[in-house]
């Protein structure tokens, strides 16, 4: 099932069908014989062209229609976590409202497994774990404050960067 990490999650979902019902072909045809094997000579081979095309469209590094060139697949946007909100959604270049040393924590989201992260503060804000995915980060003492966050993923993908803007309260 390795390969299947790197396939969006509904390609990974109609590949796990295609495969069953693959098997069940198989093992009718092999129990229930000649009359069995006539009436899925067309079922086999459809079902192998269907899974190697969604394999194909769904796959990650070679699909033609996940590479749009804008990273999406890889970094979805921030769930946030503050005293007042839990997990809200952002989007990369979204502003971001809190108090200057109050902790909020900040996770990229991505719908690829393993990703691996690396954030930077413009203006040296605490960062708490930078090198992982999920963040405690306290705002410095100034009016604002960039988050750079660049995300590696595995599956032939390109790094991508996400900003998140942060106005910070007094």
């Amino acid at each position: 099932m390795i390969f299947l990490s790197c396939t969006h999650p509904l390609a990974s979902a109609t590949l796990l069908i295609a495969g069953a019902m693959l098997v069940l072909n198989i093992l009718l045809a092999v129990f229930l014989g000649r009359r069995w094997r006539i009436l899925s000579r067309w079922s086999v081979p459809a079902l192998l062209g269907l899974s190697l095309l969604v394999f194909w469209l769904g796959s990650y590094p070679y699909s033609p229609l996940l590479t749009s060139g804008t990273g999406s697949q890889v970094l979805r946007g921030f769930l946030i976590t503050t005293p007042r909100q839990l997990n809200q959604p952002y989007h990369a270049g979204d502003i971001l409202v809190t108090q200057a040393g109050s902790p909020v924590a900040i996770s990229a989201y991505s719908d690829l497994p393993a990703i691996k992260c690396q954030w930077a503060s413009l203006h040296h804000g605490a960062l708490d774990g930078a090198e992982s995915c999920n963040i405690i980060y306290a705002a410095p003492q100034v009016e604002n404050d960039i988050l750079t966050v660049r995300v590696e993923p595995g599956c032939k993908l390109s790094p991508v960067q996400g900003r998140l803007k942060i106005s910070i309260l007094p």
